[in-house]
């Protein structure tokens, strides 16, 4: 996957990102570390905020979840799918 940006990100993989970048820190999951898929989905490896990765998260695909209501909450998408407490 390249790191260049391929497109804007969608209103609804912002909204992710701005839930990890709230969990685990803006530093290293800036919008900058966002790669895309060869299916163009957005995607980033999530970075505690000691540098480790934690959790590879699609935002496209939690987006389109959370939109269509499979994900019904933005808790259920920090705690079950982002594995914040």
């Amino acid at each position: 996957m390249e790191r260049k940006q391929k497109r804007a990100l969608t209103e609804g993989e912002v909204a992710v990102l701005v839930i990890i970048q709230e969990g685990y820190g803006p530093q290293q999951n800036g919008v900058d570390r966002v790669c895309f898929s060869p299916a163009d989905e957005a995607v980033l490896f999530v970075k505690l905020k000691n540098g480790m990765n934690t959790l590879f998260a699609n935002l496209s695909n939690l987006a389109a979840q959370r939109a269509d209501g499979t994900i019904a909450s933005d808790e259920e998408l920090k705690t079950k799918h982002l594995r914040l407490k």
